[in-house]
């Protein structure tokens, strides 16, 4: 599945027909959150591959430079992010001065944000069925039903697989009172996230890519970040040890 051209702040796609659910939308969101909730404690016994790649744009819509960090990354079992550069080639970017690692690049967003405890904070809004590549799924809009500073919320549209009814795509941003949430390095605020199925049970995140522009002189310049997860496998238990946690993100972007 490859995300659309154009990652702006979206608004819920028109069903191909309208129709309702054979299963009850407030029976499908309960469900889905109860996924998450088996996603985010599974996620625990698994190391993975991140990837993170930004991308300067040229006219012809092709990269003109790029920086990429690639990590191998373990989550603890008290939440804890360990990580272990993999690698990182010499940057070609022409406009963007990056001297951060990964966990600066991107502003820091669960996995999985729509589990059962986080339900009561947002109100979803069945909007319809539509096929998504060679998946039937319901979408639902998603919006925080009150704004925090210091936690940011999702705001945006979540696509559910008709059939696991799992959640197998996002696309939003992350708000709070102050606005936006970016890291404090890079610009991205709206991402398109699908996810891919891990065995027999889960979906774990599989590709991201928001796109925005800076200011170069008199013009602005595209730039793009991608974000891939891959080679998802299962440990028998999170590090004692090990790499060092990841850097926090900057203060000045709450937590979601």
């Amino acid at each position: 599945m490859k995300p659309r051209e154009s990652t702006k702040f979206p608004t819920p796609p028109p069903p191909t027909a309208p129709e309702r659910p054979s299963v009850p939308p407030e029976e499908i969101i309960r469900r889905f959150a109860a996924k998450e909730d088996e996603m985010a404690r599974a996620i625990l016994g698994y190391s993975f591959q991140k990837s993170v790649r930004v991308e300067e744009i040229g006219h012809d819509n092709k990269p003109t430079g790029q920086l990429e960090i690639i990590t191998r990354q373990v989550i603890s079992r008290d939440g804890k992010l360990y990580e272990k550069p993999m690698s990182r080639p010499p940057a070609t970017l022409h406009y963007l001065d990056i001297q951060r690692g990964d966990s600066d690049l991107l502003a820091a967003t669960p996995l999985f944000p729509f589990t059962t405890a986080q339900l009561p904070k947002y109100e979803i809004t069945y909007g319809g069925k539509q096929p998504l590549d060679e998946l039937s799924a319901y979408f639902f809009s998603v919006k925080p039903r009150a704004l925090e500073r210091a936690h940011a919320y999702f705001s945006g549209v979540v696509w559910v697989d008709e059939q696991d009814l799992v959640i197998v795509k996002m696309m939003g941003k992350w708000v709070t009172e102050l606005g936006d949430v970016t890291s404090s390095v890079l610009p991205f605020s709206v991402f398109e996230t699908y996810r891919q199925q891990v065995g027999k049970k889960f979906w774990f995140p599989a590709y991201s890519r928001s796109d925005e522009s800076i200011k170069a002189g008199d013009e602005r310049v595209p730039i793009r970040a991608i974000v891939r997860w891959s080679d998802f496998t299962p440990i028998e238990s999170a590090p004692s040890g090990g790499p060092p946690a990841a850097s926090k993100p900057d203060d000045s972007a709450a937590k979601p």
